[in-house]
């Protein structure tokens, strides 16, 4: 068998993997909410807290926190990070007044293999994949295995570490942990979900986030 068509096997099976324990997280989720399926007693009380998985962009010691939820394959997430992002982070994160948490919350296997493979290079570099996925996120989505395995390789992975990374059982469980204390503790059912110093923002325009900023 092709050196190719094995890493296109393993990459299947780790997928399929995923989705399992992807399913298998979302059931708990929803076996630990309230018995009438309301999250009427969640509120976002400690979600600016350091979490283990946290991404976190700062620049001194800011006074204000935004916390953002966000998935790999969400369109809404790349409009967010491609139109307000930029914003947030030359105005708000570089001048210092602001500490920027980014959280993962995969919606789907695809997402998770995306967002594995961001957490599997050096951590100085997490955020340029991320914005590598989010602005080809079209491109790179359609090409599947190959459009993944090609962002990869351009941030240093080789094929083999790739399918070490998909595989990454404690990586894949401290994902899930931090989603299901996300859908749990603080509500967040789809993406992207940002709080400003502990609020959730409806709109999502940067107007709003910056009337919230002390």
């Amino acid at each position: 068998m092709k050196r190719k068509n094995i890493f296109l096997l393993a990459f299947i099976a780790a997928i399929l993997i995923i989705v399992v324990m992807f399913i298998s997280s979302t059931n708990n989720n929803v076996s630990s909410n309230n018995l009438d399926g309301s999250l009427d007693l969640v509120s976002s009380y400690g979600v600016s807290r350091n979490l283990d998985g946290d991404h976190v962009l700062s620049n001194g010691s800011p006074s204000n926190t935004i916390v953002e939820y966000a998935s790999m394959t969400c369109p809404h997430c790349a409009d967010f990070h491609n139109e307000v992002f930029p914003y947030i982070k030359s105005d708000l994160v570089s001048t210092g007044k602001v500490k920027y948490i980014f959280r993962d919350f995969p919606l789907d296997q695809f997402a998770m293999a995306g967002t594995l493979i961001a957490n599997c290079v050096n951590e100085d570099r997490y955020f340029d994949v991320i914005d590598v996925l989010l602005k080809t996120q079209v491109r790179w989505m359609a090409n599947g295995y190959q459009g993944l395995l090609s962002i990869a390789k351009n941030f240093g992975l080789s094929a083999p570490e790739v399918e070490e990374c998909l595989g990454n059982q404690e990586l894949i469980k401290l994902i899930e942990k931090n989603m299901s204390l996300a859908t749990n503790n603080f509500g967040i059912l789809g993406t992207p979900s940002v709080f400003v110093n502990g609020k959730k923002i409806s709109s999502l325009k940067y107007e709003e986030i910056l009337a919230e900023i002390k």
